[in-house]
Parts: C-alpha cells; structure tokens; sequence
C-alpha cells in the first residue's frame, strides 16, 4: 500500500499547529524560569537588562557546557 503524501494547505495547517503548540510551550518556560528568578531574588536587584541578559547567557552556557560534556561520557 502506498503511503499517501500530504497536500501543501495539510502540511501548513501542521506547521501552524506545531508553532502555537511552540509558543505554548515557551510561555510555559518563561513563567517557570520568571518564577525561578523571583524566588532567587533576582527581583530585587537593580542592574541593567543589558548586563542580566549577558550574566544569563553566561550561566546558560556554563550549563549547556556540562550538559554537552556528562552526554558525551554516557
């Protein structure tokens, strides 16, 4: 039995699905990880948006670092 190919206008609708399932997903995150921050204190601390988003990028790669390194030895 041969498989049957999607259509364009089916294939869009699934990719139009897969990206509000997408923003779904990241918004969730994002309270998560706002959620995280304040119980942290970030909150609290006056610094600016330029400075924080190099700090998080820094932290972020840090653990990306070791997260690249344990799959690698496993």
């Amino acid at each position: 039995m041969a498989k049957r190919t999607k259509s364009p206008a089916e294939i869009k609708a699934a990719m139009e699905a897969l990206k509000a399932e997408l923003k779904e997903a990241e918004a969730r995150e994002a309270e998560r990880l706002g959620s995280l921050a304040v119980k942290a204190g970030l909150h609290e601390i006056d610094i600016d948006d330029a400075v924080l988003m190099t700090a998080l990028k820094e932290l972020a790669a840090r653990f990306q670092s070791s997260s690249q390194l344990s799959h690698a030895t496993a």
